[in-house]
Formats: C-alpha cells, structure tokens, sequence
C-alpha cells in the first residue's frame, strides 16, 4: 500500500490505485481516485480523469463533488483501548480551524477507507474517525467476522464522546462489512448519534453465508479466502480460490493455509447450514440481526439491484421506527456497482453530493435535501431511468404464469409459461451430477470478477441447452410492463437423493436474441422455503419449493419473452450439493441425482403506473 502524507499545507499527496478488484471486496478501491480528485485536483484536472476513469463506482463519486470547505490537520494516529483491554488502531482526522465538529466514525476491516471516507469528509468540516476492526491490519485482538462489532463499536463511541474535539453530533459511515458494523450497534446508540449510513448491508449474516440451506460459495468462499491477501494480489487470490478450493468435496479439507486467520470462521460457516443452528442464534448474531427494531434515528442506505444483500435491507428499511424519516437508493450493479453487460446511462452519480447533504442536515443547521425525499429512490432496469416511490413494492396486481409443456422443456425453452393452468399431469427429469455442475453467468451471488461475470449478463443458449437444465418460455410480450417487487416461483419436485438442490433463473429473452438474466435463487430440500431445522425427505417424495427471488425493479419490452431455466446447480455461486442428507461440507463422494419436476408457477409483481421511456428522465 502506498500511504498519502500531509504537505505543509495540510493536503494529501496523490495516493496511488491498487488493483480495482478492491471494489468488490472493500466496496470500491477505484474510490482511491476520490482522494486525488477532492483534495488536489483542480476543476479541469477532474474533468479529464473523469473522462478518463474506469467503473461505474468511480464515475458515481466524482459527479456533483461539492466545492470543499475546509483544510485538514496532519493525521493522528492512536490506540483506543477496548473494554477488555484490546487495543484498536484509530487515525483521527480533524479540519483546519477552531472546533468542535461534528464527528463521523468509519470501522473498517480493509485498511482503506480513511483515504476515501474520512480524507475527504474533512474537508467539508467534519472531524473523523477510522478504526482498523479487531484483529485486522494495526488493531491488536484475534479476527472473528462479525462478532466483536457490538461491544467494540459501543467503546469507541464511548470514546469519541469523551474526546473535546468533537461537538456531540456524530454519524457512522460505510458499505459492505461498515455498514454491518453499524447494524451491530443501531439498537444501542447513545443520544449524541444523529443518524446512520450503511450502504449495501445488513444484520443478517446468516442470509449472506447461506440460501435456503445452500452455501453462498461465490460470496463468503472468495471472501473469506481474499481478506488476509495483499490489496495488489486480490484478483490472483480470487483466481486461486476457484482454482484450488471452490467445489472441491470435502469442502472442509480445503487447505487451511490459504485462508490464513479467516479459516477458522470459514469452517464454522461451513459446519452450520441450519438457520435455527445455536451457532446462528448466539447472543452475537442474535443481537445483530435484530437491532434494526431499535433504530431510532434517521438512516440513508444506498442498495445495489444485483446485490446479496439487497432482500435483507428492504425488509431492514420497511420495519425502521424511523421509516418515515429515512431514504432508501436502489442504485443498478452488483456489490461493487458493477452492471455487467445491461448499458447503465443513468448510474447513481450524487454519492458523495448526497452524504456531504446528508451530513450537513443531519449534523448540521442545512435545510433537509430536496434530493433525499423520504422513501425509495429506484433505478429501473431496462429503461435506464429513476423513480421516486414512498412504498414498497409499488405495485398493485400480481400475474401468474404456469409451466406447459413439459416434454419439450429439454430443449432451450422448449417448455412454455401460459396464463391456464395445465389440464393434464405432466413431469420431466434429469440426472444431476455434482462433479458436473450448472455454471453461474450473472447474478447477485458473485462477490469477485475473477469467479464469474456477476451482475446482469446476456446467458445465450449454451447453458440452456444442457441435459440438466428445463428451459420454459412465455409467449412474445404485447407491450411494455413494469416488474417492481419480489418474483416468487413454486416448483413441484422430487429426487432419487435423500438431499439435493434445486435452482431457478428467470431471464429476459429480447427480441433481438439478446437473453439477459433479472434473478436467479435455489434451495435444498431438507432446508427448503426458510425453515429454521432440517426437514424430513424421503427419496421420490414430492415437496413443492417456493423462491421469493430478490425485489427487483425491471422493464420488460414488448416484444421480449420471459425464459425460466429450472436445475439443480449454479456454480460457483453455490455450493453444488453432493445428494446427500449428511453435513454437506464433509461429504467426499458426491452422488448423482434423478430429478423430477412436476408442476410450477411463476408469479410477477407487476407496477400500477406506466413509466417514461424516455431515457435518463428521473420521475420524482
């Protein structure tokens, strides 16, 4: 890493990029670039990085940059110690001029975000702090995800109120594993506490590591894995992860060494796919996922259509005693904001425009933004535009189609999705082996690049013409409808195995033959539709499945037709399943499986009120 230093007059010196694989492990290492562009960079020099910059999260930050406010101290570097006596590393940032100031606090496990956070809001009068997390880069105690977040948040807040620089008014900043930390301490803030940030996050650590009894490999294996990797070799360890470790059986023997200190969490993951599991209903991860009940302060979050997080912070920011007071943007990308292959004209460009207004409200004596209505903020995919709604979902019918044509559903959508119900009993199988899994293309699950393409991608044909996947296809749509809430799908189904999984993906096919994925799920059996403890399955028993997929807002064209692809694996977005009924991480002989649908249906949420097509219009 190189570090910025303080000139004499206060400002830092050009901060050099690190791989922009960061972005999706730290939410963005292109952010480094903010620093440059807030601090030294004039009006022009911005305008031509700008132009000359790459990813849609840098160009969303640099956009409507206020002008800045203040000069900045050097940086102090302390060592706040924890109620059991652990010492965290805590860099202090204070603006030039008499304080006190309102105060921000970032906690962070990645060792970055003080030059894209705190060096900047700085510069626009506020004092901050950032904290190395536990066990993580100069802060001394041992690496437990998660866990440690609610006392050692709680201390540093204690801290801060004791220091004389600061003014009494405090936030808490910061996305991904910041914005957990949050969470971790939104039910016991102390008054000074005016509000919170946390973007792409939420409480529920269980909903990150596990999909219905399915293992969020693409997502806490790279992760896991990454975290103790050097910045610059992120995109290698993610690499290596696929190389070395993904869908190997068992997957408790992958090779410790790799993981460094994240493997003893990682195997603990690995060891509980039960919701109900004591593991999962500790104190610690019981407190985390429910202190969103206690939150009795204003709260912004910034959410990502393709993110795995995105389900969690709907239903986190609809139950908020504060609802009415806080502000939800539903911006288009994966984690990191990246698009894939859907062309994003309208990315979200105020991100820091809107904090700096946020803050300055919040903290301060400016009027409330008239940006920032409360309620939802939404991009919609497809249409390239955003809409103001105060509800969620706004729609007001639902639409049913039904799975047809069963004997033709090998062929790429060959099956149909009709407006009747089928007269006649119908089924179709497949074999599923899990040395041979169905590819992950698109989708929330993908945290790294360097696993698979995440985020909306065109699937082709190549996938849905495997012998293991059922393809279903709607007639030609005879004008535009808007999808704007959460898909839910009901499968029929069996198995030969005692255990297995089985997966959906619902995707948009243009007229052009451009196929574009909107959202795909699974589910085991033995942990089907959200129960707490293991279910009882016996071989041949049909169970019908049911997949609430993740809230969208998603234009359909006239013209296209709605494709549904039904298997049994998406990898490595999920774990494949070994067709067994034993703990899934220890099985080292996968079996293969005789799959059997029977029925389904797929029901769509579809808006009340038309939108523009006039392309980048925002509807307020």
């Amino acid at each position: 890493r190189l570090l910025p230093s303080e000139t004499k007059r206060g400002r830092a010196t050009i901060v050099t990029p690190v791989d922009w694989v960061v972005i999706i492990l730290a939410t963005s290492l292109a952010l480094i670039f903010v620093t440059l562009l807030a601090v030294v960079a004039s009006k022009g020099m911005r305008a031509a990085l700008l132009k000359a910059a790459a990813g849609v999260m840098l160009r969303e930050r640099l956009a409507d940059m206020p002008r800045r406010r203040n000069g900045a101290r050097p940086v102090r570097v302390l060592r706040v110690p924890m109620r059991d006596g652990i010492a965290l590393k805590t860099e202090i940032y204070l603006p030039k001029g008499e304080g006190p100031w309102p105060t921000i606090l970032v906690r962070d496990p990645y060792g970055l975000m003080q030059y894209f956070i705190c060096n900047i809001l700085v510069r626009y009068g506020y004092a901050c702090v950032h904290q190395d997390v536990r066990g993580r880069w100069g802060s001394g105690g041992e690496w437990r995800p998660f866990t440690n977040e609610r006392n050692d948040g709680a201390d540093t807040l204690n801290w801060i109120l004791q220091q004389t620089w600061q003014n009494g008014r405090i936030a808490i900043i910061g996305e991904s594993y910041l914005g957990i930390t949050q969470w971790a301490i939104a039910d016991q803030l102390p008054p000074e506490v005016k509000t919170l940030l946390p973007g792409v996050s939420h409480g529920d650590i269980y909903e990150m590591v596990y999909r219905n009894g399915a293992f969020c490999e693409g997502v806490m294996g790279v992760w896991s894995y990454s975290l103790f990797k050097p910045p610059l070799k992120a995109l290698a360890a993610a690499r290596e992860w696929r190389q070395r470790v993904a869908g190997q059986f068992p997957a408790l023997d992958a090779d410790p060494r790799g993981f460094g200190a994240s493997w003893q969490a990682y195997r603990e993951f690995l060891m509980h796919p039960e919701r109900g599991d004591p593991f999962w209903q500790s104190p610690e991860y019981s407190a985390l996922r429910d202190s969103y009940l206690g939150v009795r302060v204003p709260v912004l979050m910034v959410g990502r259509s393709n993110d795995f997080f995105l389900a969690g912070m709907v239903r986190t920011f609809e139950a908020l005693q504060t609802r009415g007071q806080s502000v939800f943007i539903l911006a288009p990308g994966d984690h990191g904001g990246v698009a894939g292959a859907a062309k994003v004209r309208q990315p979200y460009r105020r991100y820091f425009s809107d904090v700096i207004a946020w803050l300055d409200h919040h903290l301060g004596t400016a009027p409330a933004p008239a940006q920032l209505r409360p309620g939802y903020h939404l991009y919609v995919n497809g249409s390239d535009i955003w809409r103001h709604d105060e509800t969620w979902p706004p729609t007001a019918e639902v639409e049913t189609l039904h799975l047809d044509d069963f004997t033709k559903a090998r062929a790429c959508g060959g099956g149909s999705l009709e407006r009747r119900t089928p007269v006649q009993p119908q089924s179709v199988s497949f074999d599923y082996d899990p040395r041979d899994p169905t590819p992950t293309r698109g989708g929330s699950f993908i945290l790294s690049p360097a696993v698979s393409a995440p985020a909306v991608q065109d699937q082709g044909r190549d996938i849905c013409a495997r012998a293991d996947v059922l393809s279903f296809e709607s007639a030609p749509l005879t004008e535009n409808r808007l999808l704007a809430g959460s898909i839910q799908i009901r499968l029929l189904v069996s198995s030969s195995a005692p255990d297995t999984a089985f997966t959906v993906k619902l995707s948009e096919h243009f007229a052009d033959g451009t196929v574009f994925n909107i959202r795909d799920d699974i589910s085991t059996l033995r942990l089907r539709n959200n129960t707490m403890h293991y279910l009882a399955y016996a071989p041949g028993e049909q169970v019908e499945l049911e997949f609430n997929l993740d809230p969208i807002v998603w234009r359909l064209r006239a013209g296209s037709k709605l494709r549904l692809d039904v298997s049994s694996s998406n990898f490595p977005a999920f774990n494949a399943h070994p067709n067994s009924d034993a703990l899934w991480s220890s099985v080292a002989q996968p079996a293969i499986a005789h799959q059997t649908l029977f029925s389904g249906s797929l029901t769509l949420p579809i808006a009340a009120s038309p939108v523009s097509e006039k392309s980048g219009k925002r509807v307020a």
